[in-house]
């Protein structure tokens, strides 16, 4: 019986659906569009503010030197960066729903810990038990010791537990621990599948 679904934040909670902010400072920098993405995400201190060896101050003032900017252009690429970021309201309200029900909720996201600000942002931090984010943890997604992380913090077993995820292999990692899993492509299906694996574990 599962008694908590934990989810991963990028492409789950929320998505950038609007390009725009980002389009206009590949439009300033001379870039090809989605090169503003790739040059942020794919930056080798990425990986370092996601296991949290630096600051998310540290990270910005790294891209904004290979960019050539200056501090106050870097201030404002780091808050125009997510601006385009929308919630997704139809599994938040599922979620809301599971918390009546006496579920309990977690998040475990490869992030930095700008993660904290961008969920206060949008109002989902206080949704949730708790919340694993891997510059905290000092670890990412695969590696075990994620989930062991964010199922201590929920006090739970794997097997009482569905995670749902946007890549195939957080999914099988996490399976591979007992847990349950699936693999987010979309709201719909997402929230259909849900309700089935939740069938026998909400009251009637």
């Amino acid at each position: 019986m599962i008694q908590g679904v934990i989810f991963d934040y990028g492409n789950v909670l929320s998505a950038t659906r609007d390009t725009q902010p980002r389009a206009a400072w590949e439009h300033k920098l001379g870039l090809p569009a989605g090169e503003l993405s790739r040059r942020v995400h794919n930056h080798h201190s990425w990986v370092a503010a996601q296991c949290g060896r630096i600051s998310v101050a540290a990270f910005w003032q790294g891209i904004g030197n290979a960019l050539h900017l200056t501090s106050g252009d870097v201030e404002q690429l780091r808050m125009d960066f997510y601006r385009g970021d929308i919630r997704n309201d139809a599994l938040v309200a599922r979620i809301d729903a599971m918390r009546q029900a006496g579920l309990r909720l977690g998040i475990l996201s490869n992030f930095s810990r700008e993660l904290w600000t961008l969920l206060e942002q949008q109002d989902l931090s206080h949704r949730f038990d708790a919340i694993a984010v891997s510059a905290d943890i000092g670890v990412m997604k695969p590696a075990p010791a994620a989930y062991h992380a964010i199922l201590n913090m929920l006090s739970l077993s794997p097997e009482a537990c569905l995670f749902i995820d946007d890549l195939p292999d957080n999914i099988a990692a996490a399976q591979a621990l007992g847990l349950h899993g699936l693999v987010f492509r979309d709201s719909p299906s997402c929230l259909a599948e849900i309700n089935r694996l939740l069938a026998g574990s909400l009251p009637s």
